[in-house]
């Protein structure tokens, strides 16, 4: 009787040793082998004992062209808290940045290169940094498994987060503007940017350390990426033209195929690097385990680069009073009440309307009240300009998330807390 497999590479081993004894495959054996529907690390040191799967189900070989057959790659039962890198004091570092950015702008040689170096309303080298900091989330995407994702995802869940996220979150954040912002238009298009742009990758930060659903949140950052390559664009286009029926005066020359050149640009770009890095990696066991964790910070250091950039555009105009410092910092109400209001508006939608589990609830609220504030801060710095009161109006956006998203953390592991009581900690995968 064979010993009883200890790692993923002994069972392996094991599984295609019967397979080639038994003759049951032709030719080169696939490498990868799913078990009760479920695909092994690729690691293969890792203790079965520490794997979420079922040894005593049938094992089968699972084809690079058919892993969609298999569902995703089998999890820890127990894994590591998340730690929180370079983002626990983001706030700090864009402050610093700031500060970095207006310092260096004060040299007319420097003004002189950043002016040569313009392309319309956009500096190059803050084009470069914008596209940077979108690639990291892009390159961790599992885009093989994408379909499956999506396919688990609970539907009654899936449907409340389009709608929550696509019908009431980006109107939710204008008529907030509206009631704050409607003496600054500027200020209040900036806004606008800001309601359309979903969630992305940092909510997963939010979502573990809450205890919420992980891969439900994965799940839900990929379908709202995906809707947001297609529906930016007519989304600002269509916010505008509210804001505008409701007599606010915005600026007019903004229309629908403006704002599509620069998602295609700042959106479409690191997409396709990020696909195309993806596919060079994919099959390497060190592309996740040793080189998505190094590049991961380029994201967080790029944003930090464009605000560099920013500042030493604008050091001047910002100095001498021709941008109001205090004007903009209004829109930090409407931020806040935006990020409170959609948490516990979106919490009560899970729990109580679709009968969310406690996790998937944690997960629901924080997917619905973050933001993806590097591509409101790409669109508007393409199409107003760097200097302008509708980008630095953006750049609020992440000074703001990050001290806000760790209360609610705090706010989330109290409601976890809840008595266990009721029909929502029995859910219902297949539930509408």
């Amino acid at each position: 009787m064979a010993p009883q497999p200890v790692t993923v590479a002994d069972y392996r081993a094991q599984f295609r040793a019967q397979q080639a004894a038994e003759e049951r495959v032709e030719g080169e054996a696939s490498p990868a082998v799913c078990v009760g529907g479920k695909r092994l690390p690729q690691d293969g040191s890792i203790r079965l004992s520490d794997l979420d799967i079922d040894l005593k189900a049938p094992a089968m070989y699972c084809c690079p062209e058919e892993y969609l057959a298999c569902s995703t790659e089998a999890e820890l039962k127990r894994k590591p808290p998340p730690q929180l890198g370079l983002e626990k004091y983001l706030t700090l570092w864009i402050l610093l940045a700031v500060a970095l950015g207006i310092a260096v702008g004060q040299f007319e040689g420097v003004r002189r290169a950043l002016h040569a170096l313009k392309l319309g309303n956009t500096n190059l080298l803050t084009a470069c940094g914008m596209i940077v900091m979108l690639l990291p989330p892009f390159a961790a995407v599992k885009y093989d498994e994408f379909f499956a994702a999506l396919r688990r995802i609970p539907k009654r869940i899936a449907v409340g987060s389009v709608v929550v996220n696509w019908a009431i979150g980006p109107f939710l954040m204008l008529f907030i503007g509206l009631a704050t912002l409607n003496q600054h238009p500027d200020l209040l298009q900036g806004v606008i940017y800001i309601g359309a742009a979903r969630c992305i990758a940092m909510v997963l930060v939010w979502t573990a350390i809450a205890g919420g659903d992980q891969f439900l949140c994965v799940s839900l950052v990929l379908l709202n990426s995906v809707i947001t390559v297609v529906t930016y664009a007519p989304m600002v286009t269509l916010l505008g033209l509210v804001a505008s029926a409701l007599e606010v005066e915005m600026r007019g020359d903004v229309g629908f195929f403006t704002v599509l050149q620069s998602v295609l640009i700042y959106l479409g770009i690191p997409l396709l690097l990020g696909i195309l890095m993806w596919s060079v990696g994919r099959s390497r066991p060190c592309y996740r385990s040793w080189f998505l964790p190094r590049f991961a910070p380029c994201g967080l250091l790029a944003l930090l680069w464009t605000v560099v950039m920013m500042f030493a555009e604008m050091g001047k105009p910002l100095l001498s009073g021709q941008v109001g410092i205090i004007s903009i910092f209004w829109v930090c109400v409407p931020l806040l009440s935006y990020f409170l209001l959609m948490f516990f508006v979106s919490w009560a939608i899970s729990r109580y309307i679709l009968n969310g589990s406690l996790p998937e609830s944690i997960t629901f609220a924080f997917t619905a009240a973050s933001n993806n504030f590097e591509l409101a801060l790409a669109a508007c710095t393409a199409i107003f300009g760097t200097s302008s009161n509708q980008a630095v109006a953006t750049l609020l956006g992440p000074l703001l998330e990050i001290p806000v998203m760790l209360a609610l953390v705090k706010v989330a592991q109290c409601l976890a807390r809840e008595p266990k009581s009721g029909s929502g900690q029995n859910r219902s995968e297949d539930s509408v």
